[in-house]
């Protein structure tokens, strides 16, 4: 589906946890997206702030589509104040998207906090379209706050792991760690993964050293949303060399191993 120009009105919003902002947005236009897709948001009629916000789909539905984000800037701040019945600008959907597990092929989905939003996008399209799919949510999040802020929006369906940073809730560490220690994480699952820069480096390892197929959603400063500006770039790395690839464009979602090269020995 090519972006499109459009508006939406907001027919739902809810304060999840203290910080995360939960957004269902009227727009039958979008109803075609893909998981791993984002749209860009006019914030404000005015010019401050002057840049559209990129969010990830959390949901798309035959009405439009869903938002789940943390407020972290003046942007987002402003955004979590809309009212509903507001008209919010939107361009997308944009980029490329996760692709999907074959239908007997099992899904473990690893979350880095507020990278939990794509993942709960692919576990409800997984669930609906590949009823035969076992899918598993790994979340790991600092504390046992964020989990509470996230818990509502994943699907039924959808086992949950859950890991946090300070013994909190569910097991005490890294998603990673947890992910690894899994007997249901076999060479046969494929492994999508959004969060933290580390996170992800971490997945790529993993994943690297098991065989996995893995796909990780990328998150960047965007400018523009369509590769114009080139201001999302980041380094890819194949058997052939290294070049710059747009997240916004050819991203946001990669094959990990091509994002982080192989670890070099000590």
């Amino acid at each position: 589906m090519q972006a499109q120009h459009g508006q939406a009105r907001l027919t739902q919003k809810k304060l999840s946890g203290p910080d995360t902002v939960h957004m269902v947005l009227d727009a039958s236009w979008l109803n075609k997206a893909k998981p791993g897709q984002f749209v860009m948001l006019r914030v404000h009629n005015n010019t401050e702030p002057l840049l559209r916000r990129p969010i990830s789909l959390c949901a798309v539905t035959p009405t439009g589509i869903e938002l789940l984000f943390k407020i972290r800037g003046s942007g987002t701040e402003l955004m979590s104040a809309w009212p509903v019945g507001h008209t919010v600008d939107i361009i997308g959907p944009l980029g490329n998207g996760f692709t999907p597990a074959l239908t007997q092929t099992p899904a473990c989905l690893v979350a880095g906090g507020i990278g939990i939003a794509p993942l709960i996008c692919m576990a409800r399209w997984l669930l609906s379209k590949r009823p035969a799919c076992d899918v598993r949510m790994f979340l790991g999040t600092q504390t046992s706050t964020d989990i509470d802020a996230y818990i509502p929006f994943i699907p039924d369906g959808c086992t949950l792991q859950i890991a946090t940073e300070d013994g909190s809730r569910g097991e005490h560490g890294f998603v990673t760690d947890m992910l690894a220690a899994d007997s249901s994480s076999n060479q046969t699952a494929m492994i999508y993964g959004c969060g933290p820069m580390p996170m992800l480096k971490a997945l790529a390892d993993l994943t690297r050293r098991t065989g996995q197929t893995c796909q990780i959603s990328l998150e960047a400063h965007m400018a523009c949303g369509i590769g114009a500006c080139l201001g999302c770039t980041v380094p890819t790395h194949t058997p052939t060399g290294s070049t710059n690839v747009r997240v916004c464009a050819e991203g946001p979602v990669f094959d990990a191993h091509q994002i982080f090269s192989p670890a070099k020995p000590v």
